[in-house]
This record gives structure tokens, sequence and C-alpha cells, in this order.
């Protein structure tokens, strides 16, 4: 077995489908650690994993954690009309959250994009049926990633529906925001 099945063969172990370098180095014997990043860093160009920051369920820690993503390209439906996938939905819409928030908010950054789209709608900044729309692909992506759920016809539907929303709210009242997003995510939107 490879390096590379080995970290997704554990990572599928894990009820979060998500470790960090050093927890998954440990459980897999591969060495030195560095090695595992390594690993990870092509898996994720691969589309198998996602890195991000956050809490190890492992062991405890905030770290940079390995997400395991989809099994199969039915898992990164477009959410849009360009072929956005969820993922790249969904980190486009967590940009946009925090350029809203940098824009608008005079407070320290949000810990989630959760906690962003909220309090962006308490503060009136997104209206609510967009701010329930970026819950949704927010919501549609965490299925996919975090819950092993695939996309059918009707979750589709639903990204590609919430996406426009979104879109069209976005290049409507907030264009210089959107398109400075658009740039940096690299979408074609």
């Amino acid at each position: 077995m490879s390096e590379s099945d080995l970290v997704v063969e554990l990572l599928k172990t894990i009820p979060t489908r998500r470790c960090c370098d050093a927890c998954l180095s440990r459980r897999t014997g591969i060495r030195p650690s560095r090695q595992v990043n390594q690993v990870c860093r092509r898996l994720v160009d691969l589309g198998k994993l996602v890195r991000e920051k956050g809490k190890c369920p492992l062991g405890n820690h905030t770290r940079v954690l390995n997400t395991l993503t989809a099994r199969r390209s039915t898992r990164t439906t477009p959410a849009g009309s360009a072929g956005l996938g969820s993922e790249e939905a969904w980190r486009y819409v967590d940009r946009f959250c925090r350029a809203l928030w940098n824009t608008h908010l005079d407070t320290g950054s949000p810990a989630s994009l959760a906690e962003a789209i909220t309090a962006l709608r308490d503060e009136q900044i997104i209206p609510a049926h967009e701010a329930n729309m970026m819950h949704t692909i927010r919501s549609l992506r965490n299925m996919l990633v975090h819950e092993d759920v695939d996309f059918g016809d009707h979750e589709t539907a639903i990204a590609r529906a919430a996406w426009e929303i979104i879109r069209a709210w976005g290049e409507r009242h907030e264009r210089a925001l959107w398109r400075a997003t658009k740039t940096m995510c690299g979408a074609h939107v």
C-alpha cells in the first residue's frame, strides 16, 4: 500500500474524516512527519484532500488539518452554470464574506464561515435570503466533505439556484468586493 493510500485509508476511519500531519504520521508510521505533509499536498493537488486550519480530533490541538473530500467526480457537482464545484463555491463564499467583514465590520475575524454569514446578516450587510443561500452552499459542501453524502440531481439544482442568488446579489450590491474575490479565487463565474 502506498503512503497516499495509507493516509486516505486512515482518514476514512476517523468520523470527521480529518486529522493533522503529526497524528497522521503517528498513526500511519510514515516518517519523518514532513513526508506526510508532502503526501497530503499531493493528495490536495489530486482533489482528494482539503487542507485548512482547525482542531485535530485525534490530538486535540489546533493545526492545519487534512480533510478527506470526494470519492468520485460527482462530489464536485457544479454550483453554477460556469462549472464552479462545491468546494470552489464554498471557498468563494468564504472569501467574499471575509472581504465583507473586513470592509463593513470593525471587529476581529470570525471563527467560521457560519459565524461570518450570521453576523453579516444580523448587521444587515447581507439580506436574510442571500445569507440563507450562503448557508445552503456551506451546508451542502460540508455534507459532501464531512459526511460522505453524494450529490444527486436535486442537490445540484439547489446548489445552482443558491449560487445564482448569491452571485446576482454580489454583482448588484457589492460588485467591487465580488469581483476582487473572483480574482483572489481564480474563479470563472
